[in-house]
């Protein structure tokens, strides 16, 4: 997983350049995150960046964690600049955030609606997207919309995900056996912080107590109809993966359920029974690489970023 922000793109009526603004609310230097006894994580500032076209009416919104760069554009701000989109990255001060409190999710929502607010854009026209757990925060989201703990109840017009981790017993159960095996370091060092920073903030193992999983998780495959996917019944939602197992058992010692595309198949069929008809699964091959060009299934680059936006402009 990714030191990661949330992003959002901003649908635009008209292009010229594009302009930036930061809003700081914490210049955080000092400190850390526990993800597990002995594994920590600086802390980052939280805040927020947004990039839009200049002198344009702003006509929506989309939201994406990715993480929050405040001095370049990276492809798909670029692409959505060009598309009459603007960007928005928001943090909180842990780069690996899973919203387990409610005030951090209060907080993400607050940084969305200030920017929507100071910059005149449609709280309804929204795209809440991500990578890994990236992915998993912008479902909370959505589903936290519907919460009656949510202040702006900001529901967003469509969800896209790339190859996001949702049920968390699950997850807890991978990660903790990817620590146990210790067959690849890799792969023992994330299951060891995952597994425990789940334990902690969860107050015990699934099994000890069961209802926190599900209530926690975006979709959960033991709950009744999925758990909490039923607050995703009328967005759209767009679930991307490349399952290469054979990538997996090479180099990670997993299978298939090991696999986030388990959850996310599994999400995309509830919501399709459930009669969501603009929800899809989107499976690739052999597009899955890192910036240095090494093969890895589970990156960002299976998503044809100008096609997402595409799709996401057909739907306001």
């Amino acid at each position: 997983m990714r030191n990661i922000s949330f992003f959002c793109l901003i649908y635009l009526i008209t292009l010229s350049g594009y302009s930036q603004r930061i809003k700081m609310v914490s210049n955080i230097n000092q400190g850390f995150i526990e993800l597990s006894e002995d594994i920590q994580i600086p802390k980052v500032a939280s805040g927020y960046t947004l990039f839009l076209p200049d002198d344009a009416p702003v006509g929506g919104l989309v939201f994406f964690h990715a993480e929050r760069d405040t001095s370049s554009m990276n492809s798909i701000t670029r692409l959505a600049v060009e598309k009459n989109l603007a960007v928005l990255f928001v943090t909180t001060e842990n780069g690996l955030e899973f919203l387990f409190e409610t005030n951090k999710m209060l907080e993400l929502e607050n940084y969305i609606h200030m920017a929507c607010l100071e910059n005149q854009i449609p709280e309804e026209k929204l795209l809440f997207s991500g990578m890994s757990l990236e992915g998993t925060r912008a479902l909370k989201m959505a589903i936290f919309a519907s919460s009656s703990e949510s202040q702006y109840k900001i529901t967003p017009r469509a969800v896209a995900v790339c190859d996001s981790p949702l049920d968390m017993v699950r997850f807890w159960s991978v990660a903790e056996k990817s620590w146990r095996m210790n067959l690849n370091k890799i792969a023992a060092n994330e299951g060891k912080w995952v597994s425990q920073y789940l334990v902690k903030n969860l107050k015990g193992k699934p099994e000890e107590v069961m209802p926190n999983y599900v209530n926690y998780s975006p979709f959960c495959y033991s709950a009744s109809q999925g758990g909490n996917v039923k607050y995703l019944k009328d967005i759209a939602v767009r679930a991307y993966t490349e399952p290469d197992v054979h990538w997996w058992i090479d180099n990670r010692g997993k299978d298939y359920y090991s696999m986030n595309a388990i959850d996310l198949a599994a999400m995309i069929n509830q919501l399709k029974i459930d009669g969501n008809e603009i929800s899809e699964l989107i499976l690739t091959e052999d597009k899955g690489y890192r910036p240095d060009g090494s093969r890895h299934p589970h990156s960002w680059s299976i998503v044809d970023e100008n096609e997402l936006l595409d799709w996401f402009l057909s739907l306001l």
